[in-house]
């Protein structure tokens, strides 16, 4: 009997879903298959790009001769983390939103900059300035965020001075013309001597580099005796996809 009764439920369901779907209509269903590709084909992106990132770390830390610090690699951990999550709510908002998805980039920025702050406390102190409402497209959120916690873990390596406690700035916001401008900006010592951070330094800044032609960005490092900033600038609508590959 109760085999019966699940065949019976089965035909029933179908009935029921052979009923529903023509009431759609053909442009609906399209639609929604439209954002479902859109949605796998950004988080497919993302992942890969994500496991780049986490691939290129994991070399790094293979070529240093000594073993990697804690704080090292909490804050690669932290950076990870939230990278996933950052993905995990992209698809949630591609799933909303469907090929025109946005997301706010200052919340996204804070959800960066407020764990690596709490690894840093007593260490340095990490102060967010994000104006409210800057709206990016989905497709840089990720990169976006990749770019700043590299620009902060650079800032934090470098510049720590013993007896100091070091001050890193993160500010968010939109110029005149409608460009979005992110500045990373520490009280250390600058860059060293002869650094070109437009061709030298090491992983972190090429992967700055990668990431920022990748989504037609304009990097810019503003190096001095009581600090360097660091600014990324991103045209009005860019949503160039990013991608990380062998050789950066």
């Amino acid at each position: 009997m109760r085999k019966n009764a699940l065949a019976g439920e089965t035909v029933a369901a179908s009935r029921r879903q052979a009923v529903i779907a023509p009431t759609m209509g053909p442009d609906l269903i399209c639609d929604t298959c439209q954002i479902v590709q859109e949605a796998d084909h950004r988080i497919a992106n993302d992942l890969a790009l994500l496991a780049g990132f986490i691939r290129l770390k994991a070399a790094q830390f293979g070529r240093e001769s000594a073993a990697p610090q804690t704080l090292d690699v909490l804050i690669l951990l932290e950076s990870v983390r939230s990278q996933i999550a950052s993905v995990g709510r992209l698809h949630g908002s591609l799933s909303r939103q469907g090929p025109t998805a946005s997301a706010d980039l200052g919340e996204r920025l804070r959800d960066v900059c407020a764990p690596l702050a709490a690894i840093l406390s007593g260490r340095m102190e990490l102060i967010e300035d994000f104006s409210t409402g800057i709206q990016a497209p989905a497709a840089l959120i990720l990169p976006v965020t990749q770019i700043v916690a590299e620009a902060v873990t650079n800032a934090i390596k470098h510049a720590a001075r013993p007896g100091h406690t070091g001050t890193i700035m993160v500010r968010c916001r939109t110029d005149e013309t409608g460009r979005i401008l992110i500045e990373v900006v520490d009280d250390g010592p600058g860059l060293g001597e002869g650094v070109d951070p437009s061709t030298g330094g090491g992983l972190g800044f090429r992967l700055i580099r990668a990431l920022g032609k990748q989504i037609g960005a304009r990097i810019e490092f503003e190096s001095a005796r009581h600090g360097l900033c660091f600014r990324l600038t991103l045209p009005p609508g860019s949503s160039a996809p990013a991608t990380i590959e062998n050789g950066y």
